[in-house]
């Protein structure tokens, strides 16, 4: 399977507005996140390799289980990984701990979650970046559409480090928080059920390598 997305006609958009991001009037939300209003659907802390997440190594990178983790690995040129739960929901309420391994020297990539993921790789992105940026992106077949264009906060730990990402998707409202602050909203009603994802971009020659981990999936 050669997974990869038509990026390249978007990317010149996406770096124009990664220069002219301005602070995120959301940002602030509280140190402990929301909760889960609901039980929860699905956990895993990816002890084990037998718990149904995709695993392969393709044109663009490779995805699978390894030490304790679930690894994400973008070789580069900005195409998209990702790689998916196997599994279908509808609401969600999404938590895991991402933490950036290997990236370009100037940290130009994105990772982070997907909820609603088709098998064709649409979905909603919810996402941050090793430079400090954050979006929320709308995988079609044709590439992507910015829900929440791109905008830096300083909430975001840079570098290869760790960030704990939340992502909500309740009926057609998407919210993205990371450490415990609220970042972004969206509203869109395209897809209303899918898989879950876990994703990484890097728009260098150098690839992006995410470890991902303690992941809980809540009904929001």
């Amino acid at each position: 399977m050669h997974k990869t997305k038509s990026f390249y006609a978007l990317l010149a958009l996406l770096l124009a507005s990664l220069a002219c991001a301005i602070p995120n009037p959301l940002a602030g939300g509280g140190s402990d996140g929301p909760s889960a209003a609901g039980g929860v659907l699905f956990s895993d802390d990816f002890g084990s390799t037998d718990t149904g997440w995709e695993v392969g190594d393709y044109q663009t990178g490779s995805v699978g289980y390894g030490s304790g983790v679930y690894f994400v690995r973008a070789l580069g040129n900005g195409d998209t990984m990702w790689g998916q739960a196997s599994r279908s929901f509808t609401d969600v309420h999404i938590e895991v701990d991402a933490a950036q391994i290997e990236a370009p020297s100037n940290d130009n990539n994105d990772y982070g979650v997907i909820c609603r993921l088709q098998s064709d790789g649409s979905g909603y992105y919810l996402l941050i970046s090793g430079d400090g940026f954050y979006s929320i992106l709308m995988g079609t077949q044709g590439g992507f559409e910015q829900l929440v264009d791109w905008t830096t906060s300083n909430l975001i730990r840079q570098g290869n480090t760790s960030n704990h990402i939340t992502a909500i998707c309740q009926g057609s409202n998407l919210s993205l928080y990371v450490n415990g602050d609220l970042l972004a909203t969206a509203t869109d009603s395209t897809f209303s059920t899918g898989d879950i994802g876990l994703t990484a971009t890097s728009y260098e020659s150098t690839s992006t390598l995410v470890h991902f981990d303690n992941l809980v999936v809540s009904q929001p």
